[in-house]
């Protein structure tokens, strides 16, 4: 427990509107929790109000719950958090999923406050040289004039981290990197997988599975591969899990491709622990340069064997870095075929998972910056 009783209250303010229990409110709910410990009060704003079982848990934790719609504007934001600040007295104010640059970060002057900004974006990569050139003013302009007020920018990845100066032209040791956490106990291998495969009328397959139905995740890539992989491996199912706007257009690659008795599209899935346990490889085909790959994680700590691209924060969270491709689905295939045939150490990347991307371990490092501010 930590000696910060000279302050009492920690405000986070988060540009989202809560519609799952998923990682980041699981986040917020445990650290409610340890704040709480402390003798802190946790100020939480959201842009609308959560579901129900969020906000349950988070007020039999002891947060209080705000929601204030942000404006377009920053100077509308910058009138309307100066309001909320005078009203709650915070000594630190964190921002989630809001430009780590603005004119927000002025607030300082007129409180005696801390404000850490959490970057969790990852991002497309710029097209042309032109776009890269003007994104690179844009962000470095914005440095110039705002992080005056700014103590800290948490990032989740060290590849978040690494876009500040190769993308931006920025050097700050304001930056400061704690990886996201995942709740290990909802991610595990479980034991008895036979009503799973049964529900999916699978028998002895292999299964190959991709998490998320968007076309910059990569669904496509792996469909493309599945003859490939069938031509070495006959004995393989692939079960494409999530909603989004490609299932039409995947439907069609299926029967294009003459697979379709080999793809089952599962939908919502409740709980992807259930596809992590019966799947004999985990693709994770994803184009978009994400922040923090939350699916290598859970699936890891599922003890599932996992092949990607080599995209975002990807080298970060994955143990085995040969188990990374370039974009190709030719590659992604011969990678496939030879994760199935030689295996994957499971148990290591379980424990690469506690060890780096426990919630517990995420929280606890929130609070050190807390303390090392206070």
């Amino acid at each position: 427990m930590y000696s910060m009783d000279n302050k009492r209250c920690v405000l986070s303010i988060c540009d989202i509107s809560p519609s799952r229990m998923g990682s980041f409110e699981e986040f917020l709910i445990y650290i409610t929790k340890k704040l709480k410990d402390s003798g802190f009060v946790h100020v939480i704003v959201f842009r609308e109000g959560p579901i129900l079982p969020v906000k349950q848990a988070l007020i039999n934790n002891g947060a209080i719950i705000e929601v204030i719609k942000p404006s377009r504007s920053n100077l509308v934001n910058f009138y309307t958090f100066y309001s909320l600040i005078k009203r709650r007295s915070p000594s630190i104010v964190h921002f989630h999923f809001y430009p780590a640059y603005s004119i927000l970060n002025y607030l300082k002057f007129f409180f005696d406050i801390h404000i850490i900004h959490t970057d969790h974006m990852g991002g497309r990569k710029a097209k042309s040289p032109i776009k890269k050139i003007l994104r690179r003013i844009y962000y470095y302009t914005n440095f110039v004039f705002f992080d005056v007020g700014l103590d800290k920018i948490v990032c989740v990845s060290d590849f978040v981290k690494s876009k500040y100066f190769k993308e931006y032209g920025i050097k700050s040791d304001k930056l400061h990197v704690i990886y996201n956490g995942i709740n290990a106990d909802k991610f595990y291998k479980k034991d008895d997988i036979d009503p799973i495969k049964k529900r999916y009328d699978l028998k002895d397959e292999y299964i190959i599975s991709c998490v998320g139905m968007r076309r910059d995740k990569g669904p496509h890539y792996l469909l493309k591969a599945a003859p490939l992989i069938l031509k070495e491996i006959n004995n393989v199912k692939f079960i494409l899990a999530g909603e989004g706007e490609c299932q039409t257009q995947l439907d069609s690659m299926t029967e294009e491709l003459k697979i379709t008795d080999k793809v089952i599209f599962a939908g919502k899935v409740p709980d992807l622990s259930d596809i992590y346990s019966i799947s004999s490889v985990v693709v994770i085909p994803s184009t978009f340069e994400e922040a923090f790959c939350f699916v290598a994680a859970e699936a890891m700590a599922a003890e599932a064997p996992v092949v990607a691209f080599d995209s975002g924060a990807i080298k970060d969270v994955l143990y085995d870095p040969n188990y990374i491709v370039s974009v190709d689905h030719k590659l992604l295939a011969a990678k496939v075929i030879e994760c199935i045939k030689n295996g994957a150490d499971t148990e290591s990347a379980r424990k690469h998972v506690m060890n780096n991307f426990s919630l517990e371990s995420n929280v606890s490092k929130h609070l050190d910056v807390y303390k090392s501010l206070l």
